[in-house]
């Protein structure tokens, strides 16, 4: 594809030769002469043999290149062009199994041993892959992609244009218990979980249903691998939370926020919009929106940096206190004798 052809589908300013042929695309510290990539810096420049490159404004590149304020989202639009998705396919295998009322558009795809209970719906150009099991009541919205052995609960309601990876759980017991006499007593788990449309859910996330009303994923946000999400959590829009975190249940995450990985999220706290919570986090308190936190408990950045840097300094401190001590006279017991 000619590099002028590219500039046009990302819509921008194209400097050098606009004759070049791209053979494809590739990571700019591995393409060669005759590849395209993108790069951020005059480092990442002189790191790069691409023939290529879709560049920021103040970097001046020695070869045919796209200009671009912002070079990853640019590139990552024009991958598709490249690497161009499997093609839908419209069916559904001889092996499937439907409970009654069931309602499925006509444009959709149902894999292998697929199970679909009462009252489900599925929505137009969904693809729905081997082993997922689909309870009862589970509405699911137009163009998802389902991938194998998801299991999806009761009373689930699936957004358009949702991704499920493999292994995604939905609509799962919350964990809750209440102490009775020697034993504890289940507290029965009857809401649901309402995913918002563009969402992304990573392999082996489990989402809990609410105790009593749903748990919420707002749209737009994305969620990576191996995440656990409690009952009654409200995710608001657009958020990242990054894998292996765990938010406890009846939180409330602002939209617009970032759960770096490993973060663990306390039960039954509210965290405001556009925070951004540093990996290994610990939030056990209400945090303010519009701010970075890091350490445990969570605290505002700097705050903690200051406590982190305090801290390399302790052996020097401890070392300088005893010297300081040997040249302090020591007192004289009250009982010495006298002279």
């Amino acid at each position: 594809m000619r590099l002028s052809k590219i500039a046009g589908f990302i819509s921008g300013d194209l400097r050098g030769n606009g004759n070049f042929d791209v053979s494809d695309i590739a990571d700019y510290r591995n393409a060669n002469c005759k590849e395209l990539s993108f790069i951020s810096s005059e480092k990442n420049l002189k790191e790069s043999s691409a023939g290529a490159l879709i560049i920021p404004p103040d970097v001046k590149a020695d070869r045919p290149s796209i200009i671009s304020r912002n070079p990853k989202l640019d590139f990552a639009k024009i991958i598709p062009l490249f690497r161009p998705g499997k093609d839908f396919e419209i069916g559904i295998h001889e092996t499937v199994i439907y409970g009654n009322n069931v309602q499925l558009a006509e444009d959709i795809f149902i894999g292998p041993y697929v199970v679909i209970e009462d009252n489900v719906s599925i929505g137009n150009r969904t693809c729905i892959s081997s082993g997922v099991k689909i309870s009862e009541n589970v509405i699911i919205g137009e163009d998802c992609k389902i991938f194998p052995n998801v299991v999806l609960y009761p009373n689930v309601v699936i957004g358009a244009r949702v991704t499920l990876h493999a292994g995604v759980i939905i609509g799962s017991d919350g964990f809750g218990y209440v102490f009775d006499q020697d034993h504890h007593r289940k507290i029965p788990q009857v809401g649901g979980v309402v995913i918002g449309k563009n969402v992304e859910i990573g392999a082996n996330v489990t989402i809990d249903r609410g105790a009593l009303g749903n748990t919420e994923i707002g749209e737009g946000t994305k969620i990576d691998n191996l995440v656990q999400i409690g009952h009654n959590v409200v995710i608001g829009k657009h958020c990242i939370i990054v894998a292996q975190n765990g938010i406890g249940g009846s939180t409330k995450v602002g939209e617009y926020s970032t759960l770096a990985g490993q973060a663990g999220i306390a039960g039954h706290l509210v965290i405001g919009p556009k925070s951004v919570i540093a990996a290994k986090a610990g939030v056990i308190n209400n945090l303010d929106g519009g701010k970075q936190y890091m350490g445990f408990p969570a605290i505002p950045d700097r705050e903690a940096k200051r406590q982190i840097i305090t801290l390399q300094k302790l052996p020097e401190l401890a070392k300088r206190i005893q010297e300081i001590e040997q040249h302090i006279p020591k007192e004289e017991s009250p009982n010495a004798p006298s002279d």
